[in-house]
């Protein structure tokens, strides 16, 4: 009976060692061995976050999520986090606090990358928070993506080749025959036309490179200058002559006043000087009026010359229908 007794009692020892054991173990992996001090974070999407995750202050368990509260900001919902850290443990002010995961596999926890401040953060402040990324999200939008995709531009677009191959298959099946026989015959007169086509090439190569020998070249660009010179002199006489008119209307309008001022004796002379000017001011029309067509026949000229250079170089002089046959 002593004997069960003393039994019952270590084996009670045991469970009840055991039972601390685990208290204390679960304590340590929590981070929850002494005080703790509140400092808050908020995020915009918590995903994979609950009561219990681990906080890390690089890479290093220093505390864990105490609570989760939901705020409305301006249509906005974000979440506020309490995170309960070990009391005493320096965490400057410009640290971050980020959602992320050791591992592909592993559970999130809010890493806090610490900051080069002199200056700590004060227990029950807010920390600042950067959103940590989801692997696992991303692909699921990149999954989604891919879907939308198929659904509404590849499905359609081959359902779009389908319909168009079925239309113009039977018409490709009883042209197909005629139309590689043009292709054979068209290939056959190329391959037949082919030294022909490169001779007449070379000769026309040929042709051009004497035409634009650097002689001819030379000689060409002076007719062209000579040509420019002499139209622009054309068009300065013309200037002349326009002002030379001016001035004799100029005259004439003056000799009118005149006329009228004086006596019959110089009305009538005045009236017979006026009758030679004006004959004069007909004929500087008619003169103006061929130099105007002289300048516009050379710059013709000069225009022709630029775009076939070959007037010049393979023309000949007329011949004098009067002279003797």
């Amino acid at each position: 009976m002593r004997d069960s007794r003393i039994n019952y009692v270590l084996v009670g020892g045991v469970v009840l060692a055991m039972l601390v054991a685990l208290v204390v173990s679960i304590a340590v992996i929590s981070g929850r061995t002494g005080p703790t001090e509140p400092y808050y974070v908020v995020y915009d999407n918590v995903g994979g976050v609950k009561y219990g995750t681990k906080v890390l202050f690089e890479g290093f368990t220093i505390g864990q999520v105490e609570d989760i509260q939901p705020l409305r900001n301006g249509g906005k919902v974000q979440f506020k986090l309490r995170l309960a850290v070990k009391g005493g443990w320096p965490i400057p002010d410009d640290s971050v606090a980020r959602i992320a995961a050791s591992g592909l596999l592993a559970a999130v926890a809010i890493d806090i990358k610490g900051g080069s401040s002199a200056v700590l953060l004060r227990p029950g402040t807010q920390m600042k928070s950067q959103a940590g990324g989801n692997l696992f999200n991303a692909m699921a939008d990149i999954a989604s993506e891919v879907t939308s995709l198929s659904q509404n531009g590849l499905r359609p677009l081959i359902e779009t080749l389908n319909r168009t191959v079925g239309a113009f298959g039977p018409v490709l099946e009883q042209k197909a025959p005629q139309l590689f026989d043009n292709l054979l015959s068209l290939s056959a007169d190329l391959a037949a036309k082919t030294p022909r086509i490169s001779s007449n090439v070379e000769q026309m190569t040929s042709g051009m490179n004497k035409l634009f020998s650097p002689d001819n070249t030379r000689k060409l660009e002076d007719t062209i200058g000579n040509v420019d010179r002499t139209a622009s002199n054309l068009a300065e006489l013309t200037g002349s002559l326009h002002a030379s008119k001016a001035k004799v209307d100029s005259l004439l309008a003056t000799l009118d006043k005149a006329a009228a001022d004086n006596s019959e004796t110089v009305g009538q002379s005045l009236k017979d000087l006026r009758y030679s000017l004006q004959t004069v001011a007909r004929n500087i029309d008619s003169v103006t009026y061929n130099l105007e067509g002289t300048a516009r026949n050379m710059n013709e000229f000069s225009r022709e010359i630029r775009q076939d250079p070959g007037l010049l170089l393979g023309g000949g002089r007329s011949r004098d229908e009067t002279g003797p046959k």
